[in-house]
């Protein structure tokens, strides 16, 4: 009765809250566990597999693709989709498809889970597989430094007998492991050329604290490495990355057709195949879910605009950043930039990693105009100028419509906010 209740009441705030136009993924699950604080884990047993999917950057569109995978395959799947990744979000995801009874069954559960929410949710949930994208420097007022996150993770998951699914490039994700079963994804040498993203210098080796060398080195502190001091260095990838190309990823000899565009994607993309092979599915059926994935919104996301093509791109640190500046490429004739960054608690509060982006990416000619916004826009036009921007060629943008604003004198727009930026930018701009 107490379980029926809970359900019943979860989904009549979920639909109460979206008629609102709120987002109804974390308040119902909120509710839910007030109600009945062992919801989440009577619900577990429903589910035959549980696959959490987390790390710095990537655990949204990971987990994305993954879902998709399983449920063109015919699979009924959980996935809280939203992206509301605490344990509010998590329980929300798995009340809001169930029967009132709450003894509807599903074939499968795909997660993803915050960094930081991970020890409390291990608690009530157990998975199958946990899938590991990368560690960058991110939100160090929660998580402290790359060696902090690695070594906290370690100690949480040490208790338990996981399989997990690891990124072999990433030093940091590499250090997780104790006693655990671990397969791995990577990339080879020349898969890609990350060039345009700088690397980082001067990686430390996680387990001794000795420089990490490379044979090669992709982006930031992913590549092939090993340590001069320690026998700590990369594993074999069980599923490698050979080719990146338009439309396609070359994993293991075989081509596999995705929406998803270029090397950052393709990361996410071969942590989606490992787990989806891992989970016993046939390269004819990933191959079938990955042609279904549709762009998401905020991903490389692109539409036009006034007849103006705009990339809009998430980035969160500065790896991501990065990677969404290198973009500039892709884009045709002059361009203007919208660099978007708050510092609330949920995007973490020391925005201090602005300074460390390689901006010259878009210090060329072909760039026109570019605007900085949100509460940290002065930070990030005091970065631009210390690497050398001229200050009449950049802009504090704080009212609306940007759509009027960022358009003037280009062809086309890089759009890139950070995560509480990225909803209030894209409604701004998609028509």
């Amino acid at each position: 009765m107490k379980k029926s209740l809970t359900i019943g009441m979860t989904k009549a705030i979920q639909k109460a809250s979206k008629l609102a136009g709120k987002g109804g993924s974390t308040t119902p699950g909120v509710v839910a566990r007030k109600l009945n604080p062992a919801i989440l884990k009577q619900l577990r047993n429903n589910v035959g597999h549980v696959v959490f999917i987390t790390g710095t950057n990537g655990k949204t569109t990971t987990s994305n693709l993954l879902a998709t995978i399983l449920q063109e395959n015919g699979k009924r799947v959980i996935h809280n989709k939203e992206g509301a990744n605490l344990i509010t979000g998590i329980t929300t995801a798995f009340v809001a498809p169930q029967n009132l009874r709450g003894t509807k069954k599903f074939d499968y559960a795909v997660i993803e889970i915050d960094e930081g929410s991970i020890a409390r949710v291990l608690k009530e949930i157990r998975p199958d597989y946990f899938v590991f994208t990368n560690l960058f420097k991110d939100q160090v007022d929660r998580f402290g430094t790359e060696h902090d996150l690695a070594n906290t993770l370690k100690d949480v998951l040490a208790p338990y007998d996981l399989r997990l699914v690891l990124n072999s490039n990433d030093p940091y994700v590499s250090h997780i492991v104790s006693k655990q079963q671990a397969i791995y994804y990577g990339f080879a040498k020349d898969a890609f050329n990350f060039d345009a993203i700088k690397n980082e210098e001067h990686v430390t080796c996680p387990r001794c604290g000795g420089e990490l060398r490379y044979d090669f080195q992709l982006y930031a502190n992913l590549g092939n490495f090993y340590c001069a001091s320690c026998d700590y260095a990369s594993s074999t990838p069980r599923y490698t990355v050979t080719a990146v190309r338009d439309g396609a990823v070359t994993i293991n000899n075989t081509d596999y057709h995705c929406a998803l565009e270029g090397g950052y994607n393709a990361y996410n993309i071969a942590a989606a195949i490992a787990a989806a092979r891992e989970l016993g599915f046939t390269e004819d059926e990933v191959a079938k879910g990955l042609r279904a994935v549709a762009l998401e919104n905020g991903r490389m996301e692109r539409f036009t605009l006034n007849d103006q093509e705009i990339l809009l791109n998430l980035a969160k640190n500065t790896a991501g950043l990065d990677v969404s500046l290198s973009a500039i490429d892709t884009l045709p004739g002059t361009k203007n930039v919208y660099i978007g960054v708050n510092n609330t608690p949920y995007d973490g509060i020391d925005s201090s990693w602005v300074n460390d982006a390689n901006y010259a990416l878009i210090k060329r000619d072909d760039v026109q105009h570019i605007y900085c916004g949100g509460s940290c826009a002065q930070d990030v036009k005091n970065a631009l100028l210390a690497q050398g921007f001229a200050e009449q060629n950049l802009h504090i943008v704080t009212e609306a419509p940007l759509s009027e604003q960022l358009a003037v004198g280009a062809d086309s727009v890089l759009v890139i906010p950070n995560y509480t930026m990225l909803e209030p930018v894209r409604k701004q701009l998609v028509k």
